[in-house]
């Protein structure tokens, strides 16, 4: 990328003007790109169906662990989209690949702290996923485990964090779902994954492999799975420190939207290619 982002206000965008090429695949952020708390933004899930007849995959592409690709898809059509379990990119199914990748016996035990969606990843892989539970750290299957996973857990306690934290001592690392370090609430934040996976890393010692956004590695994952090459994708977000660099450090064409919480790029922030007010305005066919 070269040069100020291309804006957009209310104007509309043809395929054409994305660098004068044609996609395959769009990894589109969820929160404050397409829906916004419990409201969904005003033309979103027409910008879908659109990618849809332009011969675009779109990927529904999060860094939340705790959801299963079911129940993502859930929240997708509760909100108006239409949505398949293959089109959802976790950074929990990232992890249990590059978890696979690490440990590739099959049946392997996996420590992990984390939701639903995490379990569900590591489980799919053919792992033995077993929840960390702080009674459980003298067994014998602590001993045994291979590896480590940390995904967002608020119920996790003291002693579940030392059951990874020794397993990740042992094997010398340890995956980390995201690494967002604060949650934003009404009232404030709320301790973040990375903020879990912080606790874990200065207790081991361990190398911290982190697979979501914006490590590069989750994009990576997401071209990989789908078979796209790396000019043939764009990333669609609202936040410049996950969507954003997660485009600029992959050389992904990155369009950030304005109908999420981040304000508009100041020197020093990661810097877009494209800039519109909300996916309403991309891909129309009126212009």
């Amino acid at each position: 990328m070269s040069g100020q982002p291309l804006q957009f206000d209310m104007s509309t965008l043809h395929k054409g003007m994305f660098k004068g090429g044609s996609f395959e695949l769009a990894l589109l952020d969820l929160d404050g790109t397409l829906w916004r708390g419990s409201d969904v933004i005003e033309g979103a899930p027409e910008f879908v169906e659109r990618l849809r007849h332009s011969g675009i995959r779109p990927v529904f592409f999060t860094n939340n662990s705790s959801r299963t690709p079911e129940a993502v898809v859930a929240a997708l059509q509760r909100m108006g989209f239409t949505a398949s379990v293959d089109e959802v990119c976790t950074s929990a199914q990232a992890a249990a690949d590059a978890v696979s990748q690490r440990v590739p016996k099959s049946g392997a035990i996996v420590a992990y702290v984390g939701g639903e969606g995490l379990r569900e990843a590591l489980r799919k892989a053919g792992f033995d996923a077993r929840r960390a539970d702080g009674k459980d750290i003298r067994e014998p299957w602590v001993k045994l485990a291979q590896a480590a996973a940390v995904g967002l857990d608020p119920g996790v306690t003291y002693g579940d964090l030392a059951v990874v934290s020794r397993i990740a001592y042992r094997v010398g690392w340890f995956a980390l779902t995201n690494p967002d370090v604060r949650l934003p609430v009404e009232d404030g934040f709320m301790p973040g994954n990375g903020a879990i996976g912080a606790f874990v890393a200065a207790a081991s010692s361990a190398e911290v492999v982190v697979t979501g956004k914006p490590d590069p590695s989750f994009v990576r994952y997401a071209l990989s799975r789908y078979g796209v090459p790396v000019e043939r994708a764009f990333i669609v977000g609202d936040n410049l420190h996950t969507d954003i660099l997660a485009g600029n450090q992959t050389g992904v064409y990155s369009v950030f939207v304005r109908s999420g919480i981040s304000g508009e790029p100041k020197d020093g922030d990661p810097q877009p290619d494209l800039i519109v007010d909300s996916v309403a305005n991309l891909f129309r066919q009126n212009a």
